[in-house]
């Protein structure tokens, strides 16, 4: 944050009436990953992490991040008059009581926040007499002279060959649900739902393969997708077919609902932001408040994802094996100048990346961590940060790749040779949470937060923990970070469904010395062995540091886990990696 932009968004907001405002990181869409247009929060703070929110009371200003940005953050903001806290509801409302007085109003942007976001702080603020203020326009928007562009790149079809289910299908089924709640029609806030609806994508965000748009899906299975005209073409038209109509403005959605005579619309109120809301408000229309059908829809991948997901975890773990085999030779070859660090890491695994078939992008800028940045949770490297790796101590390399087929995420910690000897019970510690988690099996019903301490136990008994959640749901070609479901100590009374994709991966983090996270992508599938309850596969193939590991922590059911892991391992990638590699692996997966 700049001292200028500081007192320049001060005189902006004094002649917008407001004493305070809000600054998310986040788009109109509720996005987790928001084009370069929509971040706010970078060109006010300089913070780049993916959740956080700065906010400005009166003459004080304060940065909030979750455990994961603690150290990114302080790093980022540097000596800037911003106070760093805690990002939580109730952190946030007691920052504001604080610092707002009696009479005074805080503004915010509604086409950035959803309501039962704002409900905890409007009610506290309301405690203190102080106005929580929509306004008309982002006074960010005002000032950043340099803003770019909203994307509007060309939306495409996305095969049923990979989706396994036809648009029209989908329309069909999700139609009927319709009828259950007595509504007219169903909005469609975020473009994740809509790109699994229609068998769409896009490149509008980094890293996210969807088209900026939302919809209004009828009862007859009909639809009004709004994209921007930039975004359509022939073929997509072709694809859609004469029951979808596209509408290249926004509020063309509003007036075909008028159109359409719509009196109930169900709307999810966690994706859909404040200023639609009052939209369709004001033309009085009754709205069924309730989590979007679409989310948990796409959350149960059906047979045809689940095995796209396979064959893309095989392409992406012989992409990171032949990369893990390089590393060394990289890092001796560079080692006399310096000239190989965490960047050019990075650069190395997303070229092994490139080699195969159907990658189209990374599914989020890689966690190259060397040392000390390893303990960063979820640290970005750049050219400044970038430490020289050299034939000693702790990396960890956490990313993953978009294809068509499945999207990756992978974490694997490796010794570059000698490393603290606590760093091996520290390892094999989070190892046996991995894999409490990989041979768990729970009866239906069973919601992620209620199996999160089976991976911690072992981190608990030597009194040890990690700020983050143990697993995050994950798309097809989609997010890498997909809800409903998760498993983590928040509550989300969400329970894990066949078909469900989740990671697993717990960690541990020294701070100034080494981070360690080891994850899989691991999906949920009924139990063989006992009718009613389920249990977890993995799906991503890559060796566990063995060098890490201290048998001696490991019963004899985690050894014997480890070790049939590690041969599916090397039965499935050795024929996919090149010779040098297939030496590495056959050392990486030997029994132990």
């Amino acid at each position: 944050m700049s001292l200028e932009r500081l007192r320049a968004l001060r005189e902006e907001l004094q002649r917008q009436g407001v004493q305070g405002f809000l600054v998310p990181r986040g788009d109109e869409y509720q996005n987790e990953y928001v084009p370069p247009s929509e971040e706010r929060l970078a060109w006010l703070t300089g913070f780049t992490g993916s959740a956080g929110l700065a906010a400005l009371a009166n003459d004080q200003a304060a940065l909030f991040v979750d455990g994961r940005y603690t150290l990114q953050a302080q790093q980022q903001i540097g000596d800037q008059p911003l106070q760093q806290q805690s990002l939580s509801p109730s952190a946030i409302s007691a920052w504001l009581c604080d610092n707002l007085k009696t009479g005074d109003a805080l503004g915010f942007d509604p086409r950035l926040h959803t309501e039962p976001g704002l409900e905890m702080l409007k009610q506290r603020l309301a405690e203190r007499d102080i106005r929580l203020q929509p306004l008309d326009s982002n006074p960010i928007d005002t000032l950043w002279s340099d803003r770019p562009a909203i994307p509007s790149g060309p939306a495409r079809p996305h095969p049923e060959v990979f989706a396994g289910e036809s648009s029209h299908a989908k329309r069909r089924r999700i139609a009927e649900l319709l009828d259950d709640k007595r509504a007219d029609a169903l909005w469609l806030a975020n473009p994740e739902v809509c790109a699994w609806l229609f068998n769409i994508r896009g490149s509008d965000i980094p890293h996210l393969p969807v088209a900026l748009c939302c919809a209004l899906l009828y009862r007859d299975g009909s639809a009004t997708l709004y994209l921007a005209a930039a975004a359509t073409t022939d073929a997509l038209r072709e694809h859609l077919g004469s029951e979808v109509a596209l509408v290249h403005d926004k509020a063309e959605l509003f007036a075909e609902a008028r159109r359409q005579h719509l009196a109930r619309i169900w709307v999810d109120p966690q994706l859909t932001n404040c200023w639609t809301l009052q939209q369709l408000r004001a033309m009085e229309l009754e709205l069924i408040l309730d989590r979007d059908p679409i989310t948990g829809a796409k959350a149960r991948k059906n047979a045809v994802e689940l095995a796209g997901s396979r064959a893309a975890h095989e392409r992406d773990g012989a992409a990171l094996c032949e990369f893990l085999a390089e590393l060394p030779q990289a890092i001796n070859k560079a080692s006399a100048d310096d000239s190989f660090g965490e960047l050019e890491a990075v650069q190395l695994l997303r070229a092994k990346r490139e080699q195969r078939e159907g990658f189209t992008d990374d599914s989020f800028d890689s966690i190259s961590g060397y040392g000390p940045n390893g303990a960063i949770v979820h640290y970005r490297v750049s050219p400044a940060s970038s430490l020289p790796m050299k034939a000693e101590g702790i990396y960890l390399i956490d990313s993953g790749g978009q294809y068509p087929d499945g999207t990756t995420d992978v974490t694997r910690t490796v010794a570059l040779g000698d490393f603290p000897e606590q760093a091996r019970d520290h390892f094999t510690r989070v190892l046996k949470g991995h894999i409490a988690i990989a041979t768990l099996r729970f009866p239906a019903g069973t919601c992620g937060e209620q199996i999160d301490a089976f991976a911690r136990k072992a981190l608990w008994d030597a009194g040890l923990d990690y700020a983050h959640g143990t697993g995050h749901g994950v798309g097809s070609f989609l997010s890498v970070h997909e809800g409903p479901q998760r498993i983590g100590k928040v509550n989300t009374n969400v329970a894990l469904e066949a078909g469900m994709i989740l990671s697993n991966e717990p960690g541990f983090y020294l701070t100034g010395h080494y981070g360690i996270r080891i994850e899989n992508l691991i999906f949920v599938r009924e139990s063989e062995q006992h009718s009613g309850f389920l249990e977890f596969e993995a799906l991503t193939l890559a060796p566990i540091e063995r060098r890490l590991i201290d048998k001696a922590l490991l019963t004899p059911a985690e050894l014997e886990w480890l070790n049939a892991y590690h041969r599916r391992v090397r039965d499935t990638l050795l024929p996919l990696v090149n010779e040098n590699t297939q030496a590495w692996l056959q050392q990486a997966t030997a029994e132990i």
